[in-house]
């Protein structure tokens, strides 16, 4: 057998944890389960991760930066802002509707989270990694246009956030795309006009 590195280990228990989750629902992504996943011994979980919620906070930061990536390489350095803003969340978008599954994991997370005391900061873990990221691009947004918010970015990213998660949860249930996006687009506009 192959040895492989602790590093590529964790990243592959944690795509394997996303899979199974996906797949199968978040209360049948157990270590055992997640071994299962790749074929190897439980213990190898448990020396690559000290836990389940552990390994479920690697979840949340690697789909959130996933997000992240997405809306960043939509991001256009041609010093438009209304093009930079309305192609990140076009990108955004796209990997909503790529990766559905791992979206809906996103809110299942959250509620499984917030349902215990003891992993509970998860769920505010994943929130502040969402509102990081938003705080990024909006930053990066800002440096590749030379534009500045008239209202703090930590409040924007609050708003993008709550409209983000209503739009994606809404199309998780009805699967219209088309509302979806031009909601999107009608936010888009309204950020738009909070440049400075």
């Amino acid at each position: 057998m192959t040895r492989v590195p602790v590093q590529e280990r964790r990243a592959d228990l944690v795509q394997a944890a996303i899979q199974v989750a996906t797949r199968e629902g978040l209360a049948a992504t157990t270590t055992r389960r997640i071994a299962q996943e790749l074929g190897i011994s439980v213990g190898i979980v448990h020396y690559c991760f000290r836990s389940k919620e552990e390994l479920l906070h690697e979840v949340i930061r690697v789909i959130a930066e996933a997000q992240v990536v997405a809306a960043r390489s939509a991001i256009t350095s041609s010093g438009d802002l209304a093009s930079s803003v309305r192609n990140a969340f076009l990108a955004f978008w796209q990997l909503v509707e790529t990766t559905p599954e791992a979206q809906l994991l996103t809110y299942e997370l959250t509620s499984w989270a917030l349902r215990n005391a003891e992993t509970e900061p998860l769920a505010r873990e994943q929130r502040a990694s969402q509102l990081a990221g938003i705080v990024e691009i909006l930053s990066e947004i800002s440096k590749a246009t030379e534009v500045d918010w008239s209202v703090p970015a930590e409040q924007l990213a609050r708003m993008t956030l709550a409209v983000l998660d209503g739009v994606t949860l809404g199309w998780l249930v009805d699967r219209d795309t088309a509302s979806a996006v031009q909601t999107l687009q009608m936010f888009a506009d309204q950020l738009l006009a909070l440049a400075a």
